[in-house]
This record gives structure tokens, C-alpha cells and sequence, in this order.
């Protein structure tokens, strides 16, 4: 079984979802807040990269890269939230609600695509009636 591509562009369509959101508050003002508003382009940016890569390739170091931005993503707001980021705290909007989904959305579809791809390099498994 070969990792489906409409899985894998899934993953990418949400990775680019988080990237276009981060875009959206750094244009609408975050790109003022020092140290914050670098860090949203630097999101956009890999966002971007990693999608691309993804909707190309279902290889493993990419799938682990738009792991690791989503997650980071996720944690990065999170303590915006909670205890600050950088000196930066702000609360719960309707963008940073979305942004969540978008993050939680290709974690999710980022795993289901390592586990499909562990499942096909791990080979056929013997039927149980087989055994």
C-alpha cells in the first residue's frame, strides 16, 4: 500500500492553512511586535516550503518537518496564551481558534501519514488465518 497522495496533499492543504493565517495577523499588525512579528514570516515562510515539499513527496524528513511546525506552531501559541511568549501574551481570538484547528488538522494528517508510510515499509503482515 503506497501513502495515499490525497492524504498527503491533505496535510500539505493544512499546513499551508496555518501559514496563510499566520500571514493574515502579520500583515493585520503582528508584523510590529518585535520578535513576534519575524518569527509569523518565518512561519509563512516554512509553511510554504513544507507544503510544497509535501504536495511533491510523501518522504519521511518532510512529513517530520511539517510535524515539528505544526506542533511548534501549536506550543508557540499556546504559551502566547498562557504564560507569554518573548514578552508577548495575548488572549483567545476567533484567529488564534483557527489557527488551533489548522495546527491540530495537519498533526493529525501528518501522523496518518507516517503511519501509513511505517505500515508500507514495514511490508505485507501475514493474514491472522495464516499463521
Amino acid at each position: 500500500m503506497r501513502l495515499s497522495p490525497i492524504l498527503r496533499l491533505l496535510a500539505a492543504g493544512m499546513v499551508v492553512v496555518g501559514g496563510v493565517i499566520h500571514y493574515d495577523l502579520w500583515s493585520g499588525g503582528y508584523r510590529g511586535i518585535p520578535s513576534i512579528g519575524p518569527l509569523f514570516i518565518v512561519n509563512v515562510v516554512a509553511s510554504a516550503v513544507i507544503a510544497a515539499a509535501l504536495a511533491l513527496t510523501g518522504r519521511g524528513p518532510v512529513l517530520l518537518a511539517g510535524l515539528l511546525l505544526s506542533v511548534g506552531s501549536l506550543a508557540a501559541l499556546l504559551a502566547s496564551r498562557t504564560v507569554g511568549l518573548l514578552g508577548f501574551v495575548e488572549g483567545w481570538t476567533d484567529a488564534s481558534l483557527e489557527v488551533v484547528a489548522a495546527e491540530i488538522g495537519a498533526v493529525v494528517a501528518l501522523t496518518s501519514c507516517m503511519v501509513a508510510r511505517a505500515r508500507e515499509h514495514a511490508g505485507p503482515r501475514p493474514h491472522p488465518a495464516h499463521v
